[in-house]
């Protein structure tokens, strides 16, 4: 499990490697509820593993577990105003 948690953590530094650090905000999941309740475009990424997925997730998120993240191009919008907001089950 942990090797499945740093192989995340690298592949989307890397994947993100171009982007400044003001594009990164925590966000809490009242204020993703919000964002959600007005229609904010979004991409939800749930990183977690095919199974924690099928058991529950966000309503229209899209799974891409550890093992597929190198294919998160394909989700990517190329409207530069769509929000991606990623999300797991954390560590610990």
């Amino acid at each position: 499990m942990k090797k499945e948690i740093v192989l995340i953590v690298i592949s989307l530094f890397f994947i993100f490697s171009y982007a400044s650090a003001e594009s990164f905000k925590n966000i809490t999941a009242d204020e993703l509820k919000a964002m959600m309740d007005k229609k904010t475009r979004l991409l939800l990424v749930d990183a977690r593993p095919e199974q924690e997925f099928s058991q529950g997730h966000i309503p229209l998120s899209v799974n891409v577990p550890p093992d597929k993240v190198g294919s998160i191009g394909t989700l990517l919008s190329k409207n530069k105003k769509t929000l991606i907001v990623f999300y797991c089950r954390g560590v610990g």
